[in-house]
């Protein structure tokens, strides 16, 4: 299989760069940037192309590595340009959407798909072995291509996770709240501590071991064992006392604490955590009416 990369961005660098020393052989590359193109061309030996025509020309299956925005315009214009596609495979790599996002393609004669790899690409040069174990959502729309998809998968020691075309955006939800929304919430504690300090390293020491034990903890145990504090102590009063001083910082991340610690009850009747005092809590301040005691 000749595999080709339309975009040489993070996701396209970091796949290409791992397939090719996995043994898949990486025969094209195009990109907007002809800089771009050269560079990731020249580390996995494959041909550097001056038009993303050129690189479905040359290969059998070709990843559409580019913005989530981009794909549908990619896809109109390649199914207007070029030429004959049956017996070609392309697809992309976005989590939201599915193969519907290539169905000029499609009517072209190309089989179309998707590969997600659930892992946060921000850096372009990671070491070989990084998606060890990493999941990859599979979407195909011929039995051939799903199989060329699992290939590559187990080229990378990954898992396949076949996602419903129509369930794609619920997938990339799961993995943005997971993903994305931990940075946010990792920035809100930091703005906090930065009441109390004005030096940056402080607060990195007091947040990112705490992270990255919690992660830890995740991937050894899961949940809900992972989760630890006063939700799972039951100690209403403190749950009270952290709801005070966020609703006197700003009312919102009061709002916010109550509707996380609420998404936690079904792991605290795992744990087999009473209930009935942090829900007395909970529930009065989810009313706006703050208790003036413990």
């Amino acid at each position: 299989m000749q595999l080709g990369f339309i975009g040489a961005g993070k996701v396209g660098g970091v796949l290409a760069r791992h397939w090719q020393q996995a043994g898949v052989s990486i025969s094209a590359v195009y990109s907007r940037t002809p800089a771009h193109t050269e560079l990731l061309a020249q580390a996995v030996g494959a041909e550097a192309m001056a038009s993303p025509e050129g690189v479905i020309t040359h290969c059998d299956l070709t990843l559409l590595t580019v913005t989530d925005d981009a794909i549908a315009p990619l896809a109109a214009q390649l199914a207007a340009t070029a030429g004959d596609l049956h017996g070609k495979g392309i697809i992309h790599t976005s989590g939201a959407h599915n193969a519907q996002a290539l169905e000029p393609l499609a009517q072209r004669g190309a089989q179309v798909g998707s590969l997600h790899p659930a892992f946060p690409f921000a850096n372009a040069h990671l070491p070989y072995g990084a998606l060890d174990g990493v999941a990859f959502a599979v979407e195909a729309e011929s039995e051939a291509l799903e199989q060329q998809l699992l290939m590559l998968v187990g080229a990378l020691n990954g898992h396949a996770i076949r996602v419903p075309s129509d369930q794609k955006a619920l997938y990339h939800a799961a993995l943005c709240i997971a993903s994305n929304y931990s940075v946010t919430l990792y920035d809100i504690a930091a703005q906090l501590l930065a009441r109390l300090t004005d030096q940056p390293q402080t607060i990195r020491a007091a947040l990112a071991p705490l992270v990255k034990a919690t992660a830890d903890n995740l991937v050894a145990f899961g949940t809900p064992k992972a989760l630890t504090g006063p939700l799972v102590r039951g100690d209403a009063a403190t749950i009270h006392q952290h709801l005070e001083a966020l609703y006197s910082v700003d009312p919102t991340l009061a709002t916010l604490y109550i509707a996380l610690a609420n998404h936690s009850r079904p792991m605290l009747t795992e744990r087999g955590t009473p209930l009935d005092t942090i829900n007395s809590v909970l529930t009065a301040w989810s009313h706006h009416e703050p208790q003036n005691d413990s």
